[in-house]
């Protein structure tokens, strides 16, 4: 089961990035072929414009979005 589900708030983490780089959110989730949970990838959307893929190792949860009901 992947560590960020889309719609989280997450942060870089040990990366030397500007700041408008550091904090986006989850838009979608790419599980690793074989189910290794540490090589799960995210596309992070920092603010419209930049959207990267990053490991699941080079974040950190910021904040997660509460259960719609």
């Amino acid at each position: 089961m992947p560590l960020f589900k889309v719609g989280d708030r997450v942060e870089r983490i040990g990366a030397d990035v500007p700041s408008w780089l550091r904090r986006g959110t989850i838009t979608r989730v790419i599980p690793h072929k074989y189910g290794v949970q540490s090589a799960t990838q995210y596309e992070v959307d920092f603010g419209g414009q930049v959207k990267e893929i990053l490991y699941q190792i080079e974040l950190r949860l910021v904040e997660s979005t509460p259960p719609h009901d």
